[in-house]
């Protein structure tokens, strides 16, 4: 699954030096297994607007673009 961003409902939020609202937050980075890897700050408006990265390419049986000289 992977990592997850926990964001607190008790702590306060701070203004965002993008979008000017008042919507930063500290969030916890947490690991699979629920352990604590450090913390980040986090723009829910920004994150809203931000499109989301494309997942990575899985690799398929199609030929290499290479052709072999013969």
């Amino acid at each position: 699954m992977g990592t997850q961003l926990r964001i607190s409902r008790e702590d306060g939020s701070l203004p965002c030096e993008v979008c000017g609202f008042r919507t930063m937050h500290v969030a916890q980075v947490v690991a699979d297994d629920g352990t604590v890897l450090g913390r980040t700050l986090v723009c829910t408006t920004c994150q809203r607007g931000k499109p989301r990265p494309d997942p990575a390419p899985v690799e398929s049986e199609a030929p290499p673009d290479e052709v072999p000289a013969g």
